[in-house]
């Protein structure tokens, strides 16, 4: 969990960014945005949704992905797609992209500099733009590819 201080700074920070992009500070938004800054990591809108929902039951699922889809548009939450589940949202915060097991479902933050070749040898062969943040790299975690290396196969 984040601290008080800082959960309350990146809160302020995202309501003043909503009204500098014309938008309206509600208490719900004030919600969402206290969710992402007290769960760091990445949360489905579902859990998102969960979490204003215990402190204030009438908030509906629709309003809380509309303020998700907000937060994106001002740049405050990114999204990205993990493999097959559903999208995770995250406050914007350092710049990463993600790498997810397939085995056990772990998310590792990556810094950009690894999908430096990924992004110049698309835009060099294809003439495409690699966004890091939106997608990520599935694969199997250090932990899950011991485990499978050490279990003897079946004969």
């Amino acid at each position: 969990m984040a601290s008080s201080d800082s959960t309350n700074s990146v809160v302020d920070e995202g309501l003043e960014a909503i009204r500098s992009a014309g938008g309206r500070a509600t208490p719900t938004k004030r919600l969402v945005l206290e969710t992402l800054a007290a769960h760091p990591g990445h949360l489905t809108a579902e859990e998102v949704t969960g979490h204003v929902q215990a402190m204030s039951p009438d908030v509906a699922a629709s309003t809380t992905y509309r303020i998700l889809e907000e937060l994106e548009r001002v740049g405050i939450v990114e999204h990205s797609h993990a493999g097959k589940g559903p999208a995770t949202y995250h406050l914007r915060h350092d710049e990463h992209g993600h790498l997810v097991c397939q085995s056990c479902g772990a998310m590792i933050e990556a810094e950009l500099d690894l999908f430096a070749q990924l992004r110049a040898g698309a835009l060099e062969r294809h003439g495409f733009i690699v966004d890091p943040h939106h997608f990520a790299v599935l694969g199997e975690c250090r932990q899950c590819h011991d485990a499978r290396a050490a279990t003897p196969a079946p004969h």
